[in-house]
């Protein structure tokens, strides 16, 4: 996921945060069965792999 979100991150300009959960037992419980996660906070974008409308979605949502 992180390899496809690079053009994305050209054309709006955002930064991408790795979050290894395997250090955190509270992230491991909640998320290890749905890794790799994209979110912007609390709001999650899709996961297992990228979503391309999702992640349109999102940015519109965002405006």
């Amino acid at each position: 996921m992180r390899d496809a979100l690079k053009p994305w991150q050209n054309k709006y300009n955002f930064k991408v945060e790795i979050v290894d959960i395997d250090h955190d037992s509270k992230l491991t419980e909640r998320f290890a069965a749905r890794i790799p996660l994209l979110a912007e906070g609390d709001k999650e974008i899709c996961q297992y792999h990228l979503e391309e409308q999702m992640l349109l979605n999102h940015f519109k949502d965002a405006d």
